[in-house]
This record gives C-alpha cells, structure tokens and sequence, in this order.
C-alpha cells in the first residue's frame, strides 16, 4: 500500500494568492468603500421618493376623511361649517364639532392647514379647502365638495 502525502503547508503558501497577507490592502478598501457610496447614491434618493409619496398619500387620504366629516355636518345640519377651528375640530364661530379630537391630532400629522384655508360660500353651499402636504415639496391640495386636487 502506498502512503498518501500530504502537502505541506510550505507548499500551500507557496500557490496562495497572498503569500505574506495580514490584511487588505488600500486599494481594496478604497473599491469597498466606492461600491457602497454608489449604492448609497442610488438608494438614499430612491427611499426618499418613497418616503414623499407616502406622505402625499396620507395628505389625500387625511382629506378624504375631512370631505367626509363635512358631509356628515352638511346632512345633520343641512350647511357646511361657517368656518373650522382646525386645532379643535369645532366649527368657528360655534361650538359644533366637526371633527373627533383624535382626527384633529391626525390632520396635523399629516397636513398644514390653517382655519383661514377653509372658505365657505353660503350662497352656493359649498366649500374650498386648502392644506398643504407634509412631504419635502409642501405639495398643495385642494378639496372641494366633488373633487381633491394637487
């Protein structure tokens, strides 16, 4: 029977690819650190388009919501409100409510609105709100009775 022979561990270092390494060497970091950075150049942009629209979502959707708390005022009291009190949810002048006291603190997580963004026409009951998304253009929504706009 013949022994197998092993090789030695001379001869292994021999044919590595780094004889004498204890490290990366600075070009391979710098190559490591490139890669990352286009990554990052191509990622971080992306994720913040994402993270905009997903605030403009919620700015419609938070507006939906207050179209249809106003046509839940309109149908209990057969008006819109004269105006809204924003910060409380009450109509103003009055002391209706227009919106919950958990929606309101929803409206200002969501838009910019102020009580002078809501007009109200009494002659032709209908009413024009404008609030302000708060995504990084500040996109501006308009809601009226039969449509929302941006």
């Amino acid at each position: 029977m013949s022994a197998q022979t092993r090789p030695s561990r001379l001869a292994l270092r021999k044919f590595s690819r780094w004889k004498n390494s204890e490290g990366f060497t600075l070009l391979e970091l710098l190559i490591v650190v490139a890669i990352i950075a286009t990554i990052a150049a191509i990622a971080i942009p992306t994720y913040s388009s994402y993270i905009d629209k997903a605030k403009r979502t919620m700015a419609i959707s938070t507006l939906d919501t207050i179209r249809k708390d106003l046509e839940n005022f309109h149908i209990d009291y057969q008006r819109y409100p004269d105006g809204i009190f924003f910060a409380t949810g009450k109509e103003n002048p009055g002391n209706l409510t227009v919106f919950s006291g958990s929606f309101t603190e929803q409206i200002k997580d969501d838009i910019t609105v102020t009580d002078a963004d809501y007009v109200y026409n009494a002659a032709t009951l209908t009413y024009v709100l404008t609030a302000r998304a708060n995504d990084k253009d500040q996109t501006v929504i308009t809601l009226t009775p039969s449509e929302t706009s941006y």
